[in-house]
């Protein structure tokens, strides 16, 4: 299982309406992340800045799999009117992990 944490942005204007779309992300989505996968995937929100951390057999594998679904090729449309892209053109950078505690 891989842990994996990205960093994402959108404009602080957008906030509210990041919020209210992901209160109802798609049924057939959520239940490909499952499919692909995923166990656990969360995104937390500071000013603009989106931090998502994931649980996952295979994080590329599931990437490969998701970036062919028609449901994540609609929410991702859905969606490319507030993700800001980076310096690498790019609106997801991977962070490592630097520190990681389970008991």
């Amino acid at each position: 299982m891989e842990r994996v944490s990205f960093v994402l942005h959108i404009d602080p204007k957008d906030q509210k309406e990041y919020i209210e779309r992901h209160q109802a992300v798609y049924p057939e989505l959520l239940q490909a992340f499952g499919e692909v996968g995923i166990h656990t995937y969360s995104i937390f929100l500071h000013e603009g800045t989106l931090f998502a951390y994931m649980e996952v057999d295979h994080y590329q594998s599931a990437m490969d799999q998701l970036a062919v679904h028609p449901a994540n090729q609609r929410w991702q449309t859905f969606m490319s009117d507030m993700l800001i892209a980076n310096p690498q053109g790019t609106t997801s950078e991977v962070i490592p992990e630097v520190f990681h505690y389970h008991n």
